[in-house]
């Protein structure tokens, strides 16, 4: 049995125009929205567990994906066990011809309406994508096509990614914790140096938000569980921030020494874990003037990459202000501009396995 976590947004946070629902009732393949127009009137995405115990694919049809834990979503409590699949894909485009995939979500619940089958029931919209691609926020999405029968790998699921407050970050005056940098202010990077801050963002999750929504907590990662002596404190960041791997293997495996690989994939590695101790998180973002490589707690570890798809999963006033200051990122393509190379999802799992298999460090120190 393996857990996933899969981002969404609930329906009582989404606007249909024509007066139309995300639930098509006695229709489960999305037909009901051709035309119409979906607007995500916030970014207050929720994070469902679920354990899927036939593959590790999000597939319409497949009874074995069920809730991990009683799950409240619109309001409305649902028990542990009930099936949830994405009833539809749906294709949208926003006012400035960017497309986006979305997939209706659907608890199965045991009772449902007079007439209405399991499927015909949509309690909120799930997103394919990048790490961060969420669509944008308070912008009517235009419906472009719809699909039945979707089926995805769950690491093709967008998702968030940030540091945690507290941690501490190189700059040039010495250790600093991210909660007091601000814009303007230098941090040291890898490969450019010393390097000023753009923008930062920040979001906190109360104890409640992490009870309700648990794929919300942080990665851990323990003293030195990198190698090297890195970490030099333990470090907290979201599943997603991606972390540096210095490698032989990954050398061997990608003809580069170094690549980035999100946190949530390394938890197999001694030291690293989802912590569900905090009783509080917040979460920040720093932005350069190109994706760069700093250090946390002396780890090397990635900035916030960003562009098109990133950017419109934020507030209209946090992506207003990043454009004021980086108009150009509206055009730019971050495939091309990652600081290292980012693998697939399946080379990341293997990339670890063979480290765990072999018991080397995530970075090593070696003559290249």
């Amino acid at each position: 049995m393996s857990a996933y976590t899969v981002y969404t947004l609930e329906a009582s946070n989404i606007t249909v125009s024509g007066g139309k629902e995300l639930s098509g009732y006695w229709e489960g393949d999305g037909s009901q929205l051709e035309g119409e127009t979906i607007t995500l009137n916030n970014n207050n995405w929720v994070a469902v567990e679920i354990n899927d115990t036939s593959n590790d694919r999000f597939e319409d049809w497949d009874t074995d994906q069920t809730l991990v834990s009683e799950t409240t979503y619109n309001g409305e409590t649902h028990d542990a066990g009930l099936v949830v699949t994405p009833e539809y894909t749906v294709e949208v485009q926003d006012p400035d011809g960017n497309i986006y995939t979305l997939q209706g979500f659907n608890i199965n619940e045991a009772v449902q309406p007079p007439g209405v089958d399991a499927y015909g029931t949509v309690e909120g919209l799930a997103f394919v994508g990048e790490p961060g691609g969420f669509p944008p926020i308070g912008v009517p999405l235009t419906v472009i096509s719809t699909e039945d029968y979707p089926d995805t790998p769950y690491d093709s699921l967008v998702t968030p990614q940030c540091f945690t407050a507290g941690c501490e970050i190189s700059t040039p005056n010495g250790l600093q914790k991210i909660e007091t940098l601000r814009v303007g202010d230098t941090v040291l990077t890898k490969d450019h140096g010393p390097q000023t801050i753009r923008w930062i963002g920040q979001r906190k999750f109360s104890a409640g938000q992490l009870a309700q929504n648990t794929k919300l907590r942080p990665i851990r990662i323990v003293k030195e569980a990198l190698g090297n002596g890195l970490p030099k404190r333990d470090l907290l960041v979201s599943r997603q921030h991606r972390m540096l791997m210095r490698s032989k293997i990954a050398r061997r495996m990608f003809d580069v020494s170094e690549v980035l690989v999100p946190a949530i994939k390394l938890i197999n590695l001694p030291g690293i874990f989802i912590d569900e101790q905090v009783e509080t998180v917040e979460y920040f973002h720093l932005l350069f003037d190109q994706h760069e490589i700093i250090f946390a707690e002396g780890a090397p570890s990635e900035s916030l990459l960003t562009g098109p798809q990133a950017l419109k999963g934020l507030t209209p006033e946090a992506r207003a202000e990043i454009l004021s200051i980086f108009p150009e990122l509206a055009e730019w393509n971050p495939a091309l501009r990652s600081a290292r190379l980012i693998p697939s999802g399946k080379q990341q799992k293997k990339l670890v396995y063979r480290h765990l298999k072999n018991s080397r460090p995530c970075l090593e120190v070696f003559s290249c």
